[in-house]
């Protein structure tokens, strides 16, 4: 498949639906990191935007911060992939270590 196809595929994709396909799918999935995959999945199909920027919308939000922060710090399966997010976003990161906690850091709107 070429760029074009690929191009045409995405515009005749029905975003509102995928949209409401993650919300649905995330007040099922039990687990803290997959809740956060469909929320990020349901902003990027809302906004149609990056995964960095989906992030930085979803901890815009206080709860939600809240929420993440207590996932990261509670020791299960998030806070590796906290880890794995300043690692790969290397002076970009959303999240900063602060010894065995974790705070964020949220880009202005």
């Amino acid at each position: 498949m070429d760029r074009s196809e690929s191009a045409s595929r995405l515009s005749q994709i029905d975003w509102d639906k995928e949209a409401a396909k993650y919300r649905q799918l995330r007040e099922t999935v039990r687990n803290p990191y997959g809740r956060w995959l469909m929320l990020i999945k349901e902003l990027r199909s809302t906004h149609q935007c990056s995964i960095l920027e989906a992030e930085s919308m979803a901890l815009q939000n206080r709860h939600r911060r809240r929420w993440v922060e207590k996932a990261i710090n509670a020791g299960n399966p998030c806070r590796k992939y906290a880890l794995r997010h300043i690692r790969l976003n290397p002076g970009r990161s959303l999240i900063e270590r602060e010894g065995d906690s974790f705070t964020f850091w949220i880009p202005a709107p």
